[in-house]
């Protein structure tokens, strides 16, 4: 087998390997979706001879909401062991994501109860899409689309009457320093061509070609559109801005694979 044949026999595997992870990103997201819509028939809309199991349930999530979150950190303190035992990472690893998912479902069904429910109805296939875009686009339309994201989340939680005023208030103070991080670390990547040292190793995060002044604009519109929110209201048009830019990221992105 030549050079080329093995680079060519290489790709294959690595394109198998996506495909593979791409898959249960879906599978994942289609059994949540499913539990959830269960979980909505007999914990949110149940016949009155189904209170004794609301109540079990109720129980349960309080228990699940402490538990998951505690198997999360010993599994990602499992994962931080292995990697640098030289071990491999992927059952940790994978475990860890699965744990993290289902402790982020508990708490907020936990505290929101029917609101929590419905927020995850659409939170579950959002994530299996970013999931999808980390793997099949470039590194920086995935950065911008989880900003994005969250600019959307804020429209609907950061008005009068969105949410509680912690709730409303805490997601400000939260995803103003998401986005003040990211603004400085998508500095710190330009100056130095997307790499980042790790420990005196060298990390690739974004490709050398990146279109840093997307991600800059993209942190700017997203706390434009969420100010914008807290002083107007949820309009639809707020959500139309982000999406609109979505969508020409997405086209400027696709460009760029041809």
């Amino acid at each position: 087998m030549n050079k080329k044949e093995q680079q060519k026999a290489q790709r294959a595997r690595e394109e198998d390997i996506v495909l593979t992870k791409v898959l249960w990103w879906i599978l994942g997201a289609v059994v949540l979706e499913t539990l959830l819509l269960l979980l909505n028939k007999v914990y949110v809309n149940f016949a009155i001879e189904q209170f004794s199991l609301v109540l079990a349930l109720r129980s349960m999530f309080r228990v699940l909401a402490i538990v998951l979150p505690l198997c999360f950190v010993a599994l990602l303190v499992w994962t931080v062991l292995a990697r640098r035992a030289g071990k491999s990472i992927r059952l940790p690893g994978a475990l860890s994501i699965v744990a993290l998912v289902l402790a982020v479902c508990a708490v907020v069904i936990r505290l929101y109860y029917d609101k929590g429910i419905t927020f995850l109805y659409v939170a579950v296939p959002a994530v299996a899409v970013l999931a999808l875009i980390y793997y099949l686009y470039q590194r920086e339309f995935f950065f911008a689309a989880v900003l994005i994201a969250l600019g959307m989340l804020g429209v609907k939680v950061v008005p009068q009457g969105g949410a509680g005023s912690v709730t409303r208030y805490g997601y400000l103070v939260v995803l103003a320093v998401i986005l003040v991080a990211s603004a400085v670390c998508f500095r710190m990547l330009q100056s130095h061509k997307g790499v980042w040292a790790v420990k005196g190793k060298s990390v690739e995060v974004l490709p050398q070609n990146a279109n840093y002044a997307m991600l800059y604009v993209t942190c700017a519109l997203v706390a434009a559109v969420v100010i914008a929110a807290l002083v107007l209201g949820a309009l639809t048009l707020l959500y139309g801005v982000l999406a609109t830019w979505l969508l020409i990221l997405a086209v400027y992105h696709t460009v760029r694979l041809m």
